[in-house]
């Protein structure tokens, strides 16, 4: 079974070591080829059916078709 928990810090020779974390380096990494594409995607997509239903269907469904 796959055990998601954080490791407790272990002691080494006396000394406490904290657990396993994400660098700074992963987290950009993370933020870069993770993050930036899943709203990169979204963003296509809103604009995709935004465009649809402005164009095809004539209606709007937008924020800015309030003002």
């Amino acid at each position: 079974m796959l055990h998601l928990r954080r490791k407790k810090d272990a002691a080494v020779r006396g000394v406490d070591l904290p657990g396993p974390r994400l660098t700074r380096w992963a987290w950009a990494y993370l933020g870069l080829y993770v993050a930036l594409p899943i709203l990169a995607l979204g963003f296509l997509l809103d604009v995709f059916l935004y465009l649809l239903a402005d164009r095809v269907f004539g209606v709007c469904y937008a924020l800015l078709c309030l003002f």
